[in-house]
């Protein structure tokens, strides 16, 4: 596997070994990771970032923030914890460089999770953010996150549950007329449906055992995910026009409360699991 060399700060990008083939990850359009986060926000994601510093309060050493794209959360990390040895990993080689240009994230590679180049024991913390998602095998992500974690080293992830029960996700499953999941698939390359139930079973298989577990996007964050999507869908099919003005309006109405107050509500039900994301801690067993 090419890659960047983790250390410097601006040697090439090049590609790296891939088991995702069916998702363009090069579309500038699909690059996340871009301009700034904050843990003090009011929002989901700095609630993401927020439960991501609790659980790293009292572990140090290096660290390595897979699924890091732009380096968004790298720039927050490496700012909040100038004590951590960062490192950041995508498998995309366009966000990674624009990674490395913005600067102040430490350091950065280019590499698939499921093929992490790195020795074993190698990190002290891992963590990522909206990654196993996309990953075609979940087992051997999670593995590979097992295999560079040193003995008794902390993983913390935020994860989708797509497939949760009782959540509006899992009741739109067989949707015909809101298909969430093919256009999730379609849109951003969401190709694993996960529960708490499997997530948690996997890394236990894998010797990491759960921690503590939270919950985000409940009712009001399901909601806005799915005007978003639907609104994607639709601008795609029509991207100008009086269709795309009513559809843009809609989303504005939507948005406003929805993504405001389901900040409230993911604090308020932090512990109930009707939600499609999962806050998972995880310490890889000694």
């Amino acid at each position: 596997m090419r890659q960047r060399a983790a250390g410097g700060e601006s040697p090439s990008v090049l590609s790296p070994q891939s088991s995702v083939l069916t998702f363009d990850y090069e579309d500038a359009a699909t690059i996340q990771g871009r301009g700034g986060i904050s843990p003090t926000e009011r929002t989901i994601g700095g609630l993401r970032l927020r439960r991501a510093f609790d659980a790293m309060m009292g572990h140090t050493g290096s660290c390595l923030l897979l699924g890091c794209g732009a380096g968004r959360h790298n720039r927050a990390i490496h700012r909040e914890r100038p004590d951590l040895t960062l490192v950041g990993a995508d498998l995309s080689v366009s966000a990674i460089q624009e990674a490395v240009e913005a600067g102040s994230g430490g350091a950065y590679l280019v590499a698939d999770a499921a093929h992490i180049p790195a020795a074993d024991n190698s990190y002290d913390i891992v963590l990522l953010f909206d990654l196993l998602e996309h990953v075609p095998d979940v087992g051997q992500c999670v593995a590979e996150i097992a295999r560079v974690l040193t003995p008794g080293g902390l993983f913390h992830g935020f994860i989708p549950l797509e497939a949760q029960p009782k959540t509006l996700f899992h009741a739109l499953t067989n949707s015909t007329r809101i298909p969430i999941h093919q256009w999730k698939h379609d849109h951003v390359g969401h190709i694993q449906r996960l529960t708490t139930e499997g997530v948690t079973a996997t890394f236990r298989a894998h010797g990491m055992e759960p921690s503590d577990l939270s919950y985000s996007f409940h009712l009001l964050g399901q909601m806005h995910d799915i005007v978003d999507y639907w609104g994607r869908e639709r601008l795609r099919r029509e991207p100008e026009g009086r269709a795309a003005t009513v559809t843009k309006v809609v989303q504005r109405v939507v948005f406003f409360p929805t993504w405001r107050l389901a900040y409230w509500e993911d604090t308020l039900l932090k512990h109930n699991a009707w939600a499609t994301g999962l806050h998972l801690t995880a310490i890889k067993r000694g």
